[in-house]
């Protein structure tokens, strides 16, 4: 379960069916499917009207943060702002 005070959650159907969503991280360009975990924390930075960012159908960014997961350097993943599409979340 994501931590409490997360803007947006996986959404709870994704994650009984133990999914992971796809999140495309603009900082290093990662594509990486993300899991629902106790310190998971996903803020949405930018929404928009049903445009999409990219030409995976992303229609938000998010801010993500969880101290379990590292990046291609071996860093916690901190703030880390992410195209994601809005379909695979939860508002909270």
């Amino acid at each position: 379960m994501s931590a409490l005070n997360s803007h947006l959650t996986i959404r709870q159907d994704l994650v009984e069916q133990g999914l992971s969503v796809p999140v495309w991280f603009l900082d290093y360009k990662e594509d990486v499917h993300v899991e629902d975990t106790a310190t998971l924390n996903i803020d949405c930075d930018y929404c928009t009207d049903g445009e999409e960012l990219n030409d995976e159908g992303a229609n938000i960014i998010v801010k993500i943060t969880d101290p379990t997961q590292k990046d291609k350097y071996g860093n916690p993943w901190k703030d880390r702002l992410a195209f994601a599409c809005s379909i695979d979340f939860q508002w909270n």
